[in-house]
């Protein structure tokens, strides 16, 4: 599984470089779901992954999140009760 870990490669969404070892323990210690997005061209990730994980991990890696946008929608509403509820 660590085969890659000493690999490095600038990430996009946190804006600095990184290790392989953090990409594959992002989340929840899982891969990142833009794993293979930022890999493909120097692993052959999709075959790391298919390798090392279950099938349920994958998918639970790759469930689709909420577009950004909603995200914000539904925390200003919660802003909007909590407000409410001060005297």
């Amino acid at each position: 599984m660590d085969q890659y870990d000493n690999e490095r490669i600038y990430c996009r969404r946190l804006g600095h470089w990184l290790t392989f070892n953090y990409c594959r323990q992002e989340t929840d210690g899982l891969p990142c779901r833009k794993i293979i997005d930022c890999w493909f061209e120097k692993l052959p990730i999709k075959e790391f992954l298919k390798g090392t994980y279950k099938e349920e991990e994958i998918s639970y890696i790759f469930k689709s999140s909420k577009p950004k946008l909603t995200s914000i929608v539904e925390l200003i509403e919660q802003a909007k009760k909590r407000s409410n509820k001060t005297p």
